[in-house]
């Protein structure tokens, strides 16, 4: 052996003990790498790589200066520990700017659905447009029918059915839903767990469709957190990262949106009761395969941990990377606009970007003030769910996303989408506020910036239904069908005063997604 190999050898016995602190170091300094505070604080929701929601991914750099700075100390203190964690990390950074060049990963803070206040503004590292759901124009040729904010709403109540099934053992009512092998991939992610529950969306998105042999395929990217029970009877809360595979046969139809969510025989209506060959006790129809609805033919769990606390950091006021990017204007914008004024000649964008004012103040005010249900009357199901699911993270740990001197500094259309059942008006929105996360019992603030406003810019999509007039109410603050006060709204979005569903768009328009300017695909 040489000199130097004998010395290293020597070196290396000595201070064996410390490469179990060296390995966790040199993990504890990549994942610090690939973090940083968000605007008002929130909490970091890392996806798995591959997937993500509508909306965002999560937070990247800006904490190198402070590794390096620890790094320097090392070296300086205990050079045993510092000289290899730096050409560690050094490697570190070399090739994740390798990759990143490859692979076109964007790494940028969270969208609304992943936390920090209704804007939760956002940075990334470079801008990049991701493509369309590929394969989603191809299914609306063949099938005029579908509605992609339908599907989703289904594709979560599915969901939730099937784990919630899981602890009751009542398999039967999801057969058309969800085929034996998927049932049993469920089991085997869940292996241990007695009951799951209390699953709320945090983001969900269409991610491809695709034909394979007689089928169409619909992969869905679940992102959601959800209380597990053990057989010991302990509780976990879970956040978990999902991709289900929906399939159905290329021949079939969408069905009407009330008939799709009843999650019923699709052919007759019927509760579901199968016999033995997989056909409805009533009609007698097959319906087990995916003849005529979507099923979950596969699942993949992409990401399993802990749900944690709110993660906080303090950031300075001014611009977002985003306010500066360019704006994704649909192509067929102007004709799109022309034939939605022809259908209804009552609206005006005028009128419509009033409705967009009233409902991002009412939002973010409600975000604000800890009162989520008061945002109800304007916003989907899906969508106040997805934002509950964060209100309610900031409660338990005893937080609250303080927004202050709210601003909406320009709306401008950029796409108008027409489906079977709806009717949707995308919109870029730029704001500003002071942004930040206090502690409720003490009222110290431990995240954000209290002194200096932040400037931002988003993507907020709005859905009418389809065969309605399409006017607006513009920014009159009172029910839109019987013109009550908005303070008997349930949490099923059904006005006290007149029974009536005012969260459906049928009348008016509502919020349903809300998405980054480095993640909105057009």
């Amino acid at each position: 052996m040489s000199r130097a190999g004998h010395t290293w050898a020597v070196w290396a016995a000595r201070t064996h003990r410390w490469w179990p602190y060296l390995l966790m170091g040199a993990v504890a300094l990549i994942a610090a790498a690939d973090a940083e505070a968000r605007v008002g604080g929130g909490q970091r929701y890392s996806r798995p790589s591959g997937g993500g929601s509508s909306g965002g991914g999560y937070s990247g750099g800006g904490g190198e200066a402070d590794i390096l700075f620890l790094l320097i100390h090392l070296i300086i203190e205990v050079p045993i520990i510092g000289i290899p964690l730096t050409v560690l990390f050094i490697g570190f950074i070399i090739a994740r700017a390798v990759w990143g060049r490859s692979s076109g990963r964007v790494v940028h803070r969270t969208s609304t659905q992943a936390g920090s206040g209704v804007h939760a503004g956002s940075r990334s590292r470079r801008f990049r447009r991701p493509p369309r759901t590929q394969g989603l124009d191809a299914l609306r040729k063949i099938d005029d029918g579908f509605s992609l904010p339908v599907f989703l709403d289904f594709a979560i109540l599915v969901h939730r059915r099937s784990l919630e099934a899981m602890g009751s053992k009542r398999w039967e009512p999801m057969a058309p839903f969800l085929t034996d092998e998927a049932r049993a991939e469920l089991a085997a992610h869940h292996e241990g767990v007695q009951r799951v529950d209390a699953v709320v969306i945090g983001g969900v998105r269409l991610s491809r469709v695709h034909r394979r042999g007689a089928d169409m395929h619909a992969e869905v990217i679940f992102e959601d957190t959800r209380k597990e029970t053990l057989a010991d009877g302990r509780e976990r809360e879970v956040l978990v990262h999902e991709r289900w595979v929906f399939r159905r046969a290329a021949s079939a139809t969408s069905l009407p949106p009330a008939e799709m969510m009843a999650l019923s025989c699709p052919s007759c209506g019927s509760a579901i009761e199968v016999d033995e060959l997989g056909a409805c006790a009533s009609c007698g129809t097959p319906i087990t395969k995916g003849q005529l609805q979507w099923q979950v033919a596969q699942v993949e769990v992409g990401h399993r941990a802990r749900a944690t606390a709110p993660e906080v950091g303090f950031v300075a006021g001014g611009d977002e990377d985003s306010v500066h990017y360019p704006t994704v204007q649909d192509p067929h914008l102007q004709a799109e606009v022309r034939r939605l004024l022809a259908r209804h000649p009552d609206l005006s964008i005028q009128g419509f970007s009033q409705r967009v004012s009233l409902v991002y103040h009412r939002l973010q005010s409600a975000w604000s003030d800890a009162t989520w249900e008061l945002a109800r009357p304007y916003v989907t199901d899906a969508q106040f769910q997805s934002l509950r699911y964060w209100m309610d993270r900031y409660k338990k740990h005893g937080m609250a996303n303080r927004l202050v001197d709210v601003e909406l500094e320009r709306v401008t259309v950029v796409k108008v989408d027409t489906d079977a059942w709806y009717e949707s008006i995308t919109v870029r929105i730029w704001g500003s506020m002071k942004d930040y996360v206090e502690e409720v019992s003490t009222g110290k603030v431990v995240g954000g910036n209290q002194r200096k406003a932040r400037r931002f810019s988003e993507y907020w999509t709005f859905l009418r239904a389809g065969g309605t007039d399409g006017t607006t109410k513009g920014d009159t603050d009172a029910c839109p069908s019987c013109g009550a006060p908005l303070d008997q709204v349930s949490a099923a979005g059904i006005c006290g005063y007149c029974d009536s569903k005012i969260t459906s768009g049928r009348y008016d328009w509502v919020l349903t997604r809300i998405e980054q300017p480095e993640a909105y695909g057009g």
